[in-house]
């Protein structure tokens, strides 16, 4: 009779160091340091602008246009577009959304 090993019979110590490299490894950091330079999201289609997990990568926020976003990096695709990876502000703190297309942001 074939037995399967269950979860629970891993240490506590273990699991707590696989969330810890999931994290890790999950790709944007969860906050920004500093502010950035303040944006405002202006996509000209009306449409949400998405916000990648890297310039020209896969899709892992949207945001709002009008939004104001804090600008933390600069960085290009491999055609040479420019990228900016972008912050809110959420209750005190500022949270990292993801990559977005220069010139969908007016920057202040």
């Amino acid at each position: 009779m074939k037995t399967e090993k269950s979860l629970v019979n891993i240490p506590t110590l273990t699991v707590l160091a696989i969330a810890t490299i999931v994290s890790i490894y999950s790709g944007l950091p969860a906050q920004a340091q500093e502010s950035g330079k303040a944006c405002r999201v202006t996509d000209p289609t009306g449409t949400p602008l998405n916000a990648r997990l890297q310039p020209n990568g896969k899709v892992v926020n949207r945001l709002k246009n009008g939004r104001t976003v804090y600008a933390q990096s600069i960085s290009t695709d491999n055609q040479g577009k420019p990228w900016v990876l972008v912050a809110i502000k959420n209750q005190g703190t500022y949270k990292i959304m993801g990559y977005v297309l220069r010139e969908f942001v007016s920057c202040y």
